[in-house]
């Protein structure tokens, strides 16, 4: 039987409270569970998946009471399904993007500004073993949206022993010495049989396509934009070239496989892992991707790595194109506390150190790259490592997104033939103009 007292704990406290200090047990409240979600064209991969999944698992160890909920998302429906979503206020909580579409996604109010979590965590102090460069793409107006995670350099991706097989005894330096292996190694592996090996394909669908093809333009001398960004400088001879010089090499060299159009990144990856290609355009990424995709080839003994070619060959040019991820916070987040605690983890050192040890990805932090063993005694690593000076960003501006599509499609007709190449190339170059004309 209650006294009088007791029943007045009973109402305070609740009886679950009461039964538990009852049993000489201090009354707690308890602690409830908070999920974030988490968002990622990579969490869809079999490799970076894995990663991935195993971070958040040692994150929820390290966090009890926050849980990460995963959401795969295409890379080619990625920024329709965030955008859609954030603007109807939902989302998921963190998401990563490529540096290609963040200046849009900040101008347009769709990434909160992270740099009150940054201060508490000492402000230009916890930034200071970033690149700089790495910083670009994620800041605006002072204020910091995103936080760099990788950073690295389109290179060339060969498999050796089909060069040698083709008798092509040096890496092609120049366009004119790729071209023509490329023509050597398009043949029939079997006597009689259908042409079944290609020497390349580009990347022409749009998962993957501003990477590999801005380094082919870039290996000419040319680019998208004026450097100030203002114009199109697709009228340029070099542009010109490069565009002619990819479009010739699908209709008349026949040198890349059937269907390029529908190509995308994974897809030219699984190419390089069958030996129905000899080369293709991608990063230190590629060493995991492709050897997990065919374990027979034994890619991390075979396949090799090279600058991309260029015109005419010198030291000081830009000849690739620089790939960054980051990770960034919803604004419609109900947790930020916790989402910033999965940002900062994933941005570690030590989660910087296992994403290379598991996809060979360099770091956007320069202590990770310059004193962890198994980068610098990387030869992948160091090939990709020394491009990065010779490499770029695509234009940090909101309408790149744009504009890069209208070039794409513009590309995909010429290869349809529905447009002769000249004319697909003058077409891109007037829209874009139109488009950096708007307000």
């Amino acid at each position: 039987m209650l006294d009088s007292f007791s029943k007045r704990v009973i109402s305070c406290l609740g009886a679950a409270a009461v039964a538990g200090a009852i049993a000489g047990v201090p009354a707690a409240a308890p602690a409830a569970d908070v999920t974030i979600t988490y968002s990622d064209w990579q969490l869809a991969q079999d490799i970076w998946g894995k990663s991935l999944r195993d971070a958040f698992a040692e994150f929820e160890k390290q966090n009890p009471g926050i849980k990460v909920a995963t959401e795969p998302v295409a890379l080619a429906q990625r920024d329709v399904k965030f955008t859609t979503a954030i603007r109807a206020g939902a989302g998921p909580d963190v998401f990563a993007l490529d540096a290609n579409p963040v200046k849009q996604y900040i101008a347009e109010g769709w990434v909160k500004d992270l740099t009150p979590f940054i201060d508490k965590e000492g402000g230009k102090k916890y930034l200071e073993d970033f690149y700089a460069r790495a910083l670009d793409p994620v800041t605006e107006g002072g204020k910091v949206f995103g936080i760099p995670k990788n950073i690295v350099a389109m290179v060339m991706v060969y498999n050796e022993p089909m060069f040698k097989d083709a008798g092509i005894a040096k890496v092609p330096e120049t366009w004119d010495d790729f071209r023509a292996a490329m023509k050597k190694l398009t043949k029939a592996t079997k006597p009689g049989g259908p042409v079944d090996q290609w020497g390349w394909t580009i990347v022409a669908a749009k998962a993957g396509f501003d990477l590999r093809f801005s380094a082919i333009l870039r290996g000419f001398g040319g680019d998208f934009l004026t450097p100030d960004f203002k114009k199109s400088a697709l009228d340029t001879p070099q542009a010109k070239e490069a565009f002619k010089y990819v479009v010739d090499m699908i209709h008349e060299d026949k040198s890349m496989p059937p269907g390029v159009a529908q190509v995308d990144a994974n897809a030219a990856r699984r190419m390089l892992a069958n030996k129905q290609i000899a080369v293709k355009i991608g990063t230190t990424w590629s060493l995991p991707e492709v050897s997990g995709m065919n374990p027979n080839l034994d890619g991390w003994k075979v396949l090799k790595m090279a600058h991309i070619p260029q015109k005419v060959v010198d030291d000081k040019s830009v000849r690739s194109t620089l790939y960054q991820k980051s990770l960034f916070m919803n604004p419609n987040t109900k947790n930020p506390e916790a989402a910033w605690k999965l940002i900062k983890f994933m941005a570690e050192q030590k989660q910087m150190q296992k994403w290379f040890d598991d996809n060979l990805m360099l770091s956007a932090r320069k202590s990770v790259n310059t004193t962890y063993k198994p980068i610098v005694d990387s030869p992948y690593a160091v090939t990709v490592t020394n491009e990065i000076d010779r490499a770029a960003f695509l234009p940090l501006i909101p309408k790149w997104p744009e504009i890069l599509e209208t070039f794409r499609t513009n590309l995909q007709d010429a290869i349809a033939k529905t447009k002769a190449p000249e004319a697909a190339l003058a077409n891109a170059h007037n829209q874009i103009n139109a488009i950096l004309a708007r307000p």
